[in-house]
C-alpha cells in the first residue's frame, strides 16, 4: 500500500497519479545496457582461448574481471536510479498535493490544494515532442516543490487547477463529511 494511500483522509480521494516519462529513466537504462558490453567481451575471449590463439589464464582473469567490475557498476547505477523511481509518489487527491519521495528514509512535501498559489510550467522543445517536462508549484506557507521530469505536465497541471476548482465549490461541511 503506498504512502499517499495510506494517509488519506476522511472523504479524500486520489485524483491522480503522475508518472515519470521514460526519457527519465533513459540514462540508467543507457548504463545497465552499456555495462554488459565487456562481459560480452569477456565471452569472446574466453572462446577464442579455445581456439588457434589461446590466452593465458592472466588474461582471462584480467577480462573477467573488468567485465564483472563494469557490470555491477551498471546495476548499481541502475539500481539506485529505479529505487528512488520506484519510491517516488506525486499524487493530486482531493483536498492536497503530496510529493513522497524515499524507502528507507522518507521526505514528504505536501501542500494544500488551496493554498497552492502558482504552478509553473517548464518544457523544453524535445520535452514538447517527447512530452515529458517538469512543474514548479508555490504555495503558501510551504515554499516552492520542484517536480523532476513527468509525463504530460499539462495534464498534471489541469488536474491540479480542476481539483482547486472543485474544492472551491465543496462547502465546509461537505469537506467535513457533515450531511444535511
Amino acid at each position: 500500500m503506498s504512502y499517499v494511500t495510506r494517509t488519506l483522509a476522511r472523504n479524500e480521494e486520489i485524483v491522480e497519479r503522475a508518472n515519470f516519462n521514460w526519457t527519465y529513466n533513459a540514462e540508467a537504462w543507457f548504463w545497465l545496457f552499456a555495462s554488459w558490453v565487456p562481459v560480452a567481451f569477456a565471452i569472446v575471449f574466453w572462446f577464442e582461448s579455445f581456439g588457434a590463439r589461446p590466452m593465458s589464464p592472466g588474461q582471462l582473469n584480467f577480462f573477467a574481471l573488468m567485465a564483472g567490475t563494469g557490470a555491477v557498476l551498471g546495476l548499481i547505477i541502475w539500481g539506485t536510479h529505479m529505487i528512488h523511481v520506484w519510491t517516488t509518489e506525486i499524487v493530486v487527491t482531493t483536498f492536497r498535493f503530496v510529493y513522497k519521495q524515499g524507502w528507507l528514509n522518507v521526505s514528504t512535501q505536501e501542500v494544500s490544494l488551496n493554498k497552492i498559489e502558482e504552478i509553473n510550467l517548464s518544457q523544453s522543445l524535445m520535452g514538447r515532442i517527447l512530452g515529458y517536462g517538469t512543474l514548479i508549484l508555490r504555495g503558501t506557507g510551504v515554499g516552492v516543490i520542484e517536480l523532476p521530469e513527468m509525463d504530460n505536465p499539462v495534464s498534471l497541471r489541469r488536474t491540479i487547477e480542476n481539483a482547486k476548482a472543485d474544492l472551491r465549490d465543496v462547502t465546509p461541511d461537505e469537506r467535513s463529511g457533515v450531511a444535511d
